[in-house]
């Protein structure tokens, strides 16, 4: 599974030039998940995180880690810009239609996650991510290390899953707008995976999606592999 392995390149650059901190994951020390959805109500709120979240895979190697650019949970006193980006290595699969299927199982791993006193909005339509942090998790020392190890947690649950660096950014100085045009290059990336694999549309000079196809490596061999398996 290499069609995101560009976009990854891009985002790891994209960041290469600021400070972080690494963490190793560590289950024991994930943050509790209390099992269901959680409201935060303004008055018991110490910031909100407003941003994107969203995972890039690979079958390259990828290092179980939490990385932090920027201030950490203990820090934020106020609301803040916001990215979390998940890089997951998984098995190699020669089907392309069990690597979608895999694909969107992960996804739906943050439709499952609550860690305590981080409550995590999102929409069904796009990658936007926002988090409103609880003043008692502060007080029991969240931070995204044990948040971070919580979701590594999660995503491993499904064996496929080898490796997850996931990437926390808060940082003033970094350019938001990128992680924005980066999900939604993800996304657009996905979607037109799906679009191959299921012979949806073979006259390329009238698919919105050709930009893609012409751009990711392996996406048009792979449009014309499933014409020709049609056939």
């Amino acid at each position: 599974m290499d069609f995101f392995d560009s976009l990854i390149e891009k985002t790891l650059k994209e960041i290469s030039d600021f400070s972080s901190e690494e963490y190793a994951y560590s289950e024991k020390d994930s943050w509790q998940d209390i099992g269901v959805n959680q409201v935060i109500l303004q008055r018991d709120t110490l910031c909100e995180l407003d941003g994107v979240g969203f995972n890039l895979v690979t079958s390259k190697p990828v290092k179980d880690k939490i990385t932090v650019i920027g201030p950490d949970l203990q820090k934020i006193k106020s609301n803040c810009s916001f990215a979390r980006v998940s890089v997951i290595e998984i098995d190699s699969e020669e089907d392309e239609q069990a690597a979608y299927n895999l694909i969107r199982k992960i996804e739906y791993t943050k439709y499952h996650t609550f860690p305590e006193g981080y409550m995590i909005r999102t929409s069904s339509k796009g990658s936007k991510e926002v988090v409103r942090v609880a003043k008692s998790a502060c007080k029991n020392k969240i931070s995204f290390q044990k948040v971070g190890s919580l979701f590594i947690k999660k995503y491993k649950e499904n064996p496929a899953v080898k490796g997850v660096n996931i990437i926390f950014i808060t940082d003033p100085k970094a350019d938001f707008g990128y992680f924005e045009k980066a999900a939604e290059k993800n996304h657009d990336i996905t979607e037109t995976l799906n679009h191959a694999i299921n012979n949806l549309n073979f006259d390329c000079n009238t698919c919105k999606l050709k930009p893609v196809c012409d751009e990711v490596e392996g996406m048009k061999e792979l449009h014309f592999k499933t014409k020709m398996g049609k056939q």
